[in-house]
């Protein structure tokens, strides 16, 4: 009776029964996998956001596929700020990147289509990958302790097949925390253009900088590319997902790029999902940018540098090098069980709660993933449980 789409696995595992069972009994539990900046004490300007969406404006419907221009203009100030030049017209407003992925899969995709997303990243672009009816085929992110993950090119291309329309790049990646170079985009566009296939670029997280460099390309926005989709939004930017906005940029050739813009309004106008209410409070919502991030760019770079720190001398446990977001990377070299026995020993005799690497889809054993958003008090009490 029902859509094999969804044909997915529906029962806990062993790790979230634990912790359910744990909580239930009354347990502290030190977490550190929550990635939900409102319920981690940070300090919201509550007045200035809620304000400003009592608007009577609200009350009348004005549909626009593309979203409101005024919204849409705010973006594209946005992006004038971090010196870059995009149009409004290029862009459109949807409630959510992930409602951004199944836009664009329903423009690229037809069933059985394979989109090529790296490894390891989160979880979510598989689900949404097969709502639409296509297939995830991964290409790996290879860890250098020089130069952190690096896409791998080489076999990036023997993955390509008549099937593949789409190549996602997430800057910086998630869990890895890598931003992509310039000669890193450079080939990714040659491959683009070689095969012809569409970039999908999520910069979510392109605002959380940590240890960056100089090499790493903030955004794409603004470079002369192949058919080019940007995603971005205010889930993680002003750490805000449940005002839901977030944009797609689309750049490119003009002739791509005007097709894809007729297709996509086609797409949007079937939808319509973004609420009048958020697009009239977008440029106020702009406003609380710069003091969220301060407050959240502080607590992650503390905790990196904890981590960095606390586990120098522990020859058992490496944190890799990350450029940006708001995860860190264990790599546990001499690790003597698998990882997800190790995990679920931890949460166990301990009450600490990581993630295992297999949840991002790690190629090999020996990785867990920290939220650098944890509190820095339960941050530190859970290092000394690991390290004990």
């Amino acid at each position: 009776m029902f859509s094999k789409r969804l044909n997915i696995e529906y029962e806990a595992n062993e790790l979230s029964l634990l912790y359910n069972l744990k909580t239930k009994h009354g347990e502290r539990i030190l977490d550190l996998t929550s990635s939900n900046p409102t319920k981690l004490n940070f300090k919201y300007d509550a007045k200035h956001i809620l304000k400003h969406f009592i608007d009577d404006r609200s009350l009348v419907y004005e549909p626009d596929p593309k979203g409101m221009i005024s919204a849409r203009e705010e973006v594209a100030k946005y992006y004038s700020g971090v010196g870059k030049t995009v149009s409004a017209d290029d862009l459109f407003l949807v409630p959510s990147t992930s409602e951004a992925y199944s836009y664009l899969f329903k423009l690229l995709l037809d069933a059985e289509d394979e989109v090529l997303m790296p490894q390891p990243s989160y979880p979510l672009f598989e689900y949404l990958t097969r709502l639409d009816l296509g297939n995830v085929v991964y290409y790996p992110l290879v860890y250098d302790y020089r130069d952190g993950w690096v896409p791998d090119f080489a076999l990036l291309e023997k993955k390509i097949s008549p099937k593949t329309k789409a190549i996602v790049i997430i800057n910086p990646n998630n869990p890895t925390g890598s931003y992509i170079r310039e000669s890193d985009y450079e080939a990714f566009n040659n491959l683009s253009e070689k095969y012809n296939l569409a970039l999908i670029v999520d910069e979510v997280f392109s605002d959380y900088e940590i240890e960056a460099g100089d090499k790493a390309l903030k955004t794409v926005a603004g470079f002369n590319s192949n058919l080019t989709f940007v995603l971005n939004g205010f889930s993680k930017m002003l750490a805000l997902p449940q005002m839901k906005f977030g944009w797609i940029l689309i750049q490119g050739g003009k002739k791509l790029k005007d097709e894809a813009v007729q297709r996509l309004e086609v797409i949007a106008d079937t939808y319509l999902s973004v609420a009048t209410p958020v697009q009239f409070a977008v440029k106020r919502l702009f406003e609380t940018r710069e003091k969220i991030q301060e407050e959240i760019s502080g607590r992650i770079n503390k905790n990196y540098n904890l981590l960095k720190k606390e586990f120098l001398l522990n020859p058992d446990i490496k944190v890799l090098n990350c450029e940006g977001g708001w995860n860190a990377i264990l790599n546990f070299e001499n690790l003597l069980v698998p990882e997800d026995e190790f995990v679920l020993k931890l949460l166990d005799k301990k009450n600490v709660l990581i993630h295992p690497g297999y949840y991002y889809d790690f190629f090999t054993e020996g990785f867990a993933v920290i939220s650098l958003l944890t509190e820095t008090d339960v941050m530190e009490k859970a290092i000394e449980l690991i390290n004990g």
